[in-house]
């Protein structure tokens, strides 16, 4: 049997000697939200940020209670941070809807459903300070005036400023009946008077009963309008407007609009954004029975007014996103719509927690596009952590489901103490390398550099043996990161990818083990040397080494660590195209200096099961070397071990496997890095299903990373 997945160069970690914290612990936890569907977000135009609460994740059916504040733009960054919130929080729910007063900065949120789905739920809250400035948020239950809605869930719901009301619309009561009423919170943000419920009476043919539509709302004309929507199962594609939404003015009236043009297809778990300039609705997505769609259309005249309405197909760049049950705000001064996490039937979405942002949403103006924010799903990437900035750095990698590779570079700042999310595309001057993975990636802190050796173009050829240098690698103020292209003369290391290699800051010499020559299909086990690694001065040679003893046979997707001090290399599993190797070996004088380097062998008592395409960290203060995943030849691993005195020197090498809580991710091809001063590791992307062969793009933290009390 063949084994030709594309898999993992361990990234290159340099070795930091400095003192473990101590930790109760091991423990995993993701970075940023949890996957949902079916929360809310409203809209801060004041910091630019949605605010997330609620939902449900949906590989757990876990109902959530959490706060989140998003931001998210056309520059691909995103940041995710958590806010904790005084008083006595509301229930964890899903299928409520949220309103938002940026002048009072409230946000009150209604009903939803609290199991899966029932019991549904009539109260209402208010989120003091919401955005988070000023002081700690705070949950206020509310106790409003007059007959309630009756309990619901799906309902849609807008804000209206001028008169300080919400106007909730329609929903079902986790029975499966549904409703086309309309229900008007006065004083909803809070302030002014007591909160009270009315329930309209409108007159004209109201829209069927629906629960998960669309709706917006124009304030100068009090218009609120309805689209799409299910009953059942059965999604909608119609379109209403309720004039006198608000209860004052006159009365209400529903009126059916016959919009011109190819109009979408019906659909339910969708969202709208309006841009009242404009009077014009852009809807995207949302689920066609059980298929989600990823197309955007803009209605003109959307409120019925000054013109016929009319659909339009807007076809945007990028790559769209696939969701419905998602939460959508709009950024009318950048004429953006940010749309965050929610449900999908493609795989690769069901459990989402991205956000993304469409540019001229409104259709007006320029090419509309699509941005994720953040790095885009990937593998065999690299990875590494720079002290001083705090930023964990990622470039290039891989996504076989589309045949890409990458060559862009991210910092996730800060990376260690705390599992907020902060992404940022780091702008690298100069000539780039092409896009690759399955390279090698070493960063001296000393110089500020990151050096980049051989890896993938393609898939899985072309292969290369190119060398690349940034400097002002770490993005910090001040620096211009930039790309310079190494022309190294004399014999080179053939091509390959796959290899894995380690760094000496003492030598300034990188050292490289093995990897795959996709060009001619065969496995290395050679170790080369490239002196004056840095580029900083000096001139770069490559050193094929001829170590004595038995070397290890010739592989791929092996990882390394390696001991400054005393000059060893440590090297654990890979394969040769089929089943995994689960074997332990040193390199001793790995640098080539202080003698003959010399392949050992290394047997213990207890093994971790073989393994390719997993991670391998280093702490180099107490000799510790941790692994995590991998692939075994037939399924992912989620398992870690630490190798005890992983030089081969101080005492005998010996595996112990960690028992962790939390949720530990399976998964192979991904990166790790390791916080001597806070003892955490750090894990990023790699695959996390092998069929469909799906890659990712999370974080993972562990703490305690070393195994010492």
């Amino acid at each position: 049997m063949t084994f030709r997945n594309p898999p993992l160069s361990f990234c290159l970690i340099v070795a930091l000697v400095c003192s473990c914290a101590v930790l109760n612990a091991q423990t995993w936890t993701q970075y940023g939200p949890q996957p949902r569907f079916a929360h809310t977000g409203v809209y801060d135009p004041t910091t630019n940020q949605t605010i997330v609460f609620g939902g449900q994740d949906p590989a757990t059916d876990t109902d959530l209670n959490d706060l989140w504040l998003v931001s998210s733009g056309t520059d691909k960054h995103i940041t995710d941070t958590s806010i904790t919130a005084t008083g006595s929080l509301p229930s964890p729910r899903y299928g409520h809807v949220a309103i938002y007063d940026p002048n009072s900065n409230n946000m009150t949120i209604f009903g939803g459903g609290t199991g899966s789905p029932g019991p549904c739920v009539n109260d209402t809250w208010l989120l003091e300070g919401a955005n988070g400035t000023g002081g700690s948020p705070a949950w206020v239950e509310m106790s409003p005036r007059g007959t309630l809605p009756t309990q619901r869930i799906h309902s849609a719901a807008v804000y209206d400023p001028t008169t300080n009301s919400m106007i909730v619309f329609g929903g079902n009561n986790c029975a499966k009946s549904y409703f086309n009423d309309v229900w008007v919170l006065s004083n909803a943000n809070g302030t002014g008077g007591s909160q009270a419920w009315t329930k309209l009476s409108p007159s004209g043919t109201a829209p069927t009963t629906r629960e998960s539509a669309s709706a917006v709302y124009d304030s100068t004309n009090n218009v609120l309008i309805i689209y799409g929507g299910d009953a059942g199962g059965t999604p909608l594609g119609d379109v209403w407007t309720l004039s006198n939404a608000n209860g004052s003015g006159g009365t209400p009236q529903w009126t059916q609009l016959s919009p011109t043009g190819t109009a979408p297809s019906a659909r339910t778990g969708v969202h709208g954004i309006y841009d009242s300039a404009n009077n014009r609705m852009t809807v995207f997505g949302g689920f066609y029975h059980s298929v989600t769609l990823t197309d955007t259309w803009v209605l003109t005249f959307a409120n019925g007014i000054g013109g016929t309405p009319a659909w339009t197909e807007i076809k945007p760049t990028g790559t769209a996103p696939s969701l419905g049950y998602y939460s959508a705000v709009y950024d009318s001064s950048a004429d953006i719509m940010i749309v965050f996490a929610g449900s999908s039937s493609a795989t690769k979405l069901a459990g989402d927690d991205h956000a993304f942002t469409l540019s001229f949403a409104n259709g007006l103006g320029g090419t509309s596009a699509w941005t994720r924010g953040g790095p885009a799903t990937r593998y065999a990437q690299s990875m590494y952590y720079d002290s001083v900035s705090g930023g964990m750095f990622v470039f290039g990698g891989q996504h076989a489901l589309t045949n890409t590779n990458f060559n862009d570079y991210w910092e996730l700042n800060p990376a260690i103490g705390t599992t907020n999310v902060h992404w940022v595309t780091v702008t690298v001057g100069g000539t780039h390398p092409k896009n690759r993975g399955g390279h090698i990636a070493a960063y001296d802190s000393v110089s500020n550099r990151m050096m980049v050796f051989g890896g993938e173009e393609g898939f899985p050829t072309p292969c290369v043996n190119d060398y690349w240098v940034v400097t002002g690698a770490n993005n910090v103020a001040g620096t211009k990161p930039m790309w310079v292209s190494e022309k190294i003369s004399g014999t080179l290391p053939g091509v390959r990818a796959h290899h894995t290699g380690v760094y000496d800051p003492t030598t300034n010499s990188l050292i490289v083990f093995g990897g795959f020559n996709c060009e001619n299909n065969t496995y290395y086990n050679d170790v080369w040397v490239l002196s004056n690694a840095n580029a900083a001065s000096g001139t770069l040679a490559w050193t094929q080494l001829s170590p004595a003893g038995t070397p290890p046979s010739a592989r791929e997707s092996a990882t390394a660590v390696y001991n400054s001090t005393t000059n060893s290399m440590t090297v654990f599993g890979g394969d040769a195209g089929s089943s995994p190797f689960g074997d332990l070996w040193i390199l001793s004088n790995a640098n080539g200096t202080g003698g003959t380097p010399t392949w050992t062998q290394i047997t213990t008592a207890t093994l971790p099961s073989a393994r390719s395409g997993h991670s391998a960290t280093y702490d180099s203060t107490n000799n510790l070397m941790t692994i995590d995943g991998g692939w075994n030849g037939t399924s992912l691993l989620s398992d870690t071990w630490v190798l005890s005195n992983a030089n081969g020197q101080g005492g005998t090498p010996a595996w112990t496997q960690l028992t962790t809580s939390g949720i530990a991710p399976a998964r192979r091809f991904h990166t790790a890095i390791y916080a001597p001063a806070s003892n955490q590791m750090n894990i990023f992307g790699g695959i996390y299903s092998l069929s469909p062969f799906e890659p990712d793009d999370h974080t993972f933290s562990l703490t305690d990373a070393n195994g010492q009390p």
